[in-house]
């Protein structure tokens, strides 16, 4: 249902790439970070532009390179981060993902009892395979309202930190090519502190062509050597 009501399966998978720009606002910054995601279907190989760096990050499906790049995340973990954020709707029904039978919950004061299903995965599947989403559908348009995320990219986090635990919260839609995709939305800590902001998600497209020239690493290129597990400390 939740599927459903954002435009079904078979649209979204038969197209040929996603496509959107979005603009990531963290807490206190002056300005966005403005970036155009655009996304290979099936295959998942990913390429995204930041106008304002001037900067670059493609992602082949084995390795990840940037041009540029003097963002606050490693290129491989950012790649296909606003991709998935935004395409969770579809993403549940991915192979490899495992969905609990549905429960409810409440997000923070809102009175309304949510729809709640956890997404894992399977085994090797992707970088961080024991990271989880809950996620909370709207019980009258079974909407995705929210999802509760792991974050665990050790080269993502504080040196201190093992594990990150947040909440995105959607608040505005558009339909575009019958496909109800978000425009609006939000990162919180479980305490409700802002983490990061998606003021915009604009220029949506599922027919861009994706350009096969961009899975050629330039000369100039920085190859990403960054780690999703941290290394074990060695006992004294």
């Amino acid at each position: 249902r939740m599927t459903a009501a954002h435009g079904g399966l078979e649209k979204w998978r038969s197209a040929p790439s996603v496509s959107f720009e979005a603009a990531l606002l963290p807490p206190g910054a002056d300005s966005p970070l403005v970036h155009r995601v655009t996304v290979e279907q099936g295959s998942r190989r990913a390429y995204l532009d930041f106008p304002e760096m001037e900067a670059r990050i493609s992602w082949d499906g084995e390795k990840a390179w940037s041009e540029n790049w003097e963002g606050p995340f490693p290129p491989r973990f950012f790649a296909l981060l606003s991709y998935y954020f935004m395409n969770l709707p579809w993403l549940a029904a991915d192979p490899g993902v495992n969905l609990s039978e549905p429960g409810t919950a409440r997000l923070w004061d809102d009175p309304t009892e949510y729809i709640t299903v956890k997404l894992t995965f399977e085994p090797g599947v992707g970088d961080t395979p024991d990271d989880y989403y809950i996620l909370y559908v709207d019980p009258n348009s079974y909407r995705l309202r929210a999802a509760e995320l792991t974050v665990t990219y050790a080269d993502a986090l504080p040196p201190d930190v093992d594990v990150m635990t947040e909440i995105i919260v959607y608040e505005e839609f558009a339909t575009v090519v019958a496909l109800t995709v978000p425009t609006k939305c939000s990162v919180y800590g479980k305490d409700r502190s802002l983490l990061a902001s998606f003021p915009e998600v604009r220029d949506w497209s599922f027919s861009r062509p994706f350009d096969e020239s961009r899975m050629v690493m330039p000369p100039n290129a920085v190859l990403d050597t960054s780690s999703a597990i941290r290394p074990t400390k060695k006992s004294e």
